[in-house]
């Protein structure tokens, strides 16, 4: 985040604070285990293969500059949500009633002492809902931060901020993704009440884009909530094989493409991720990808020769990195003249390379 360490604000109440998000892209886990049973006892743990095989989840992840939420709050009389973001006025009831959980939950969940006043809170911009692009994660690290900078705790580290809003309970690559931005590595946990650890990050360079192409109707939008639980319950545990091959991706591949800024590398390494994953998901997606439109965009744009291509999150929106912003534009402009991706929603975003923005 753009916030120093030590910060002046530890003691004192501010006034207002507006905080500028930028948006994730999930490419998947590292590993999927369904809940054990309560009986399971640490001998049966070790007969399965030892402690170190306990830790879920984990996966990898971009923050991007847009699109992004502004959240403003102040202290006011009373607790007060707004909605002034035009272009999504049909979203307004439901961000307004997510705010006010929201506050309610950082209230009862943070430290006494640190109990931010009543407050005002206006949602000006947003990041569209179930599309992939981490909107929930983002919004309730933004309402929790402003609470905490208000309350003067200024020294809430991400995790924190995302137990008192009830964050992170599988992926941890938004929680991280608020406070540092780039490229995000997450290492699993070991029990549900934690935060994903943050096991390594890079800066993404500065000159790379990233194209999003989102289908027009709302029929493939991305699993949350409870969807998501179920939906990870019916599926059997990820084999250590597949575990083992999306790590070498990562450590060996993608951080090491970019650290040479080497596009090509970065994607090759990144679409053999995505469609591993896919592939694990498949029976509870129906496919590689969840939406079937956006596969056939996936092949075709394989065939062009664009190599990083993956879906984020549960999609239906699809990522493509491209070197620069001539190469992006132009790949824009040619997924848009074809009549089968015409009515699509595309968008160019750079990386986003530092945490979320704090103006006081």
């Amino acid at each position: 985040m753009k916030l120093p360490a030590a910060t002046p604000y530890d003691d004192a109440m501010l006034d207002q604070i507006v905080i500028t998000t930028g948006a994730r892209l999930h490419f998947g886990f590292f590993a999927h285990r369904p809940p054990a049973p309560a009986e399971t006892t640490e001998a049966a743990w070790a007969l399965a293969g030892g402690l170190l095989e306990r830790s879920n989840f984990g996966g990898i992840g971009v923050m991007i500059d847009t699109p992004a939420f502004v959240v403003a709050a102040s202290r006011n009389d009373g607790d007060r949500v707004t909605f002034s973001e035009t272009e999504r006025a049909d979203d307004a009831a439901t961000t307004v009633s997510v705010v006010t959980r929201l506050v309610a939950q950082y209230r009862c969940a943070c430290p006494s002492d640190r109990r931010p006043p009543p407050c005002s809170i206006d949602v000006r911009m947003m990041i569209p809902s179930h599309s992939g692009l981490g909107s929930g994660t983002q919004l309730a690290m933004a309402v929790a931060q402003a609470l905490a900078l208000i309350a003067g705790d200024g020294q809430a580290d991400p995790s924190s901020l995302a137990l008192r809003v009830a964050r992170g309970k599988r992926s941890a690559i938004g929680v991280h993704g608020f406070g540092w931005g780039g490229f995000l590595v997450d290492g699993g946990k070991r029990a549900e009440s934690e935060i994903g650890r943050l096991v390594a990050r890079a800066d993404v360079p500065d000159q790379w884009r990233w194209l999003l192409i989102t289908p027009p109707d709302s029929s493939g939008k991305g699993l949350s909530g409870e969807e998501e639980v179920n939906a990870l319950a019916q599926l059997p545990e990820m084999p250590p094989s597949v575990t083992e091959r999306l790590c070498r991706l990562t450590l060996l591949e993608m951080i090491p493409a970019l650290g040479k800024s080497d596009c090509d590398w970065f994607g090759d390494a990144l679409f053999q991720f995505g469609r591993l994953v896919g592939d694990y998901f498949r029976p509870v997606q129906g496919g590689q990808y969840a939406e079937p439109r956006m596969a056939v965009l996936v092949d075709w744009l394989r065939s062009l020769g664009i190599r990083g291509i993956a879906q984020t999150s549960w999609g239906p929106t699809i990522a493509v990195c491209c070197p620069n912003l001539e190469s992006a534009e132009l790949l824009k402009n040619q997924i848009l003249a074809d009549d089968r991706w015409t009515s699509c929603q595309a968008q160019i975003a750079s990386p986003l390379n530092t945490g979320a923005a704090i103006q006081l």
